[in-house]
């Protein structure tokens, strides 16, 4: 479940608000936004909810065995070298739940925070909607900002601000603050109509909180290009802001073999490019006929192994085109190069990148993409730690540790 689309205690929403070991107090928010440096995903705790086989939500929806997120993995995260996770949380049975059940839920996500803090990690909460109830999936979910999903989910990022915020006080130690908000994961619409939710979304997330960093992001789901389209002028002198991109380029490479996407088809396909694209297109018509696809999969597929032309010679310095982009409407906001967060660059893994070749290449997209972040000072969050689907960077997928290839890539601790 942790394709890019695709434990319940007694507490109560009061109870859960408890101060967290390790956490510095609110007041030191105004400082300055939490140093986040290297980050990664956590999607299989939170994400995705169980639902029953006539729709609704599971009456405790994330206490199967998959959403086991437990001591060991998140002290193996710490332990390679990771400062901070971002928490994806389905909002879903948030906005269906309400009452004790809801309050249930609230405690679970203070809970989890709690463990990562714990474990001296820094945490996003990241309001991530999964499309597994079709009544809460992203689209639905953000169809306008008067419908009343969408004030539902103000409601939410209220609430869930709050709950934060209040967890960050009472003990207070030495360093910046560690809690931040996401207001929206890959809003599937453009920056000119996702704008306007936005500014709705960053006033309730401010109304449940005046000193928790939040994090924004742009349509498109949260391409570069729309993150640079945002209109600033609703937060200027906010410095608690920061704001975020996802880039999973060149898709042929990263999204082979996804299923619903445009490279379902594509196999073989290498990184750095080579001039010659000949093998990876021999490999594609391969995979196209034995995956016996027809009509518009097939036509899909078929304008996917054209693209292979132009992905002739794709390499570093391509990646490092996106980073300038962003980097220079950073410079011009007058952001510090900390407000700035690669949220999202994963691979998808295939037969073919288990091999020797498919192997080396993933490793030098890891971490070409996390050097170039580096280089130009933001901070970054691979996805993602666990779980099914294909994405995941745990060790056989659930860890508790990581393979030698991904340390090296992420320049992770031996």
């Amino acid at each position: 479940m942790t394709s890019r689309r695709s434990v319940l205690g007694g507490l109560t929403g009061i109870a859960a608000l408890a101060a967290f070991p390790g956490m510095q107090a609110t007041r030191a928010a105004s400082d300055g936004i939490p140093l986040f440096r290297r980050g990664i995903g956590v999607s299989h705790a939170l994400g995705w909810a169980e639902i029953e086989a006539d729709g609704p939500y599971r009456a405790a929806p994330f206490s199967g065995p998959r959403f086991r997120f437990d001591l060991a993995q998140r002290q193996a995260i710490r332990a390679a070298g990771f400062d901070f996770v971002r928490l994806a949380v389905d909002p879903g049975p948030f906005l269906a739940f309400t009452g004790a059940a809801r309050d249930q839920l609230d405690a679970l996500l203070i809970g989890t925070v709690r463990g990562l803090v714990e474990a001296d990690l820094g945490v996003i909460v990241d309001l991530h909607p999964s499309a597994m109830n079709p009544a809460y999936r992203p689209a639905a979910l953000t169809a306008g900002v008067e419908t009343p999903n969408f004030q539902a989910v103000l409601g939410l990022l209220r609430r869930v601000a709050h709950l934060l915020e209040q967890s960050g006080q009472g003990r207070a130690v030495t360093g910046a603050p560690r809690l931040a908000l996401e207001l929206m994961n890959e809003p599937e619409l453009s920056q000119s109509a996702w704008q306007s939710m936005l500014e709705a979304a960053y006033r309730a997330a401010r109304s449940g909180s005046a000193t928790l960093t939040l994090v924004l992001g742009g349509g498109a789901m949260n391409a570069a290009a729309a993150l640079t389209q945002i209109d600033m002028r609703p937060f200027v002198g906010d410095h608690r802001l920061i704001y975020t991109y996802h880039d999973y380029s060149p898709w042929q490479f990263t999204h082979q073999g996804v299923r619903g996407n445009p490279a379902y088809a594509l196999d073989a396909i290498t990184y750095p490019a080579p001039q010659s694209v000949d093998a990876m297109i021999a490999a594609t018509q391969r995979r196209i006929e034995s995956l016996g696809l027809d009509g518009t999969a097939l036509k899909q597929a078929r304008r996917a192994k054209r693209t292979l032309t132009h992905y002739a010679g794709f390499d570093r310095s391509a990646l490092e085109r996106t980073f300038r982009q962003v980097s220079a409407w950073r410079v011009a906001q007058r952001l510090p190069a900390q407000a700035i967060l690669l949220g999202e660059f994963g691979i998808h893994r295939t037969p073919y990148l288990d091999t020797p070749e498919g192997a080396a290449a993933r490793e030098t997209w890891l971490r070409d993409m996390r050097e170039l972040a580096e280089a130009y000072g933001f901070a970054w969050a691979c996805w993602t730690y666990a779980g099914t689907g294909g994405f995941a960077l745990a060790e056989n997928e659930s860890g508790p540790g990581f393979d030698a290839s991904t340390r090296r890539a992420l320049g992770l601790l031996r």
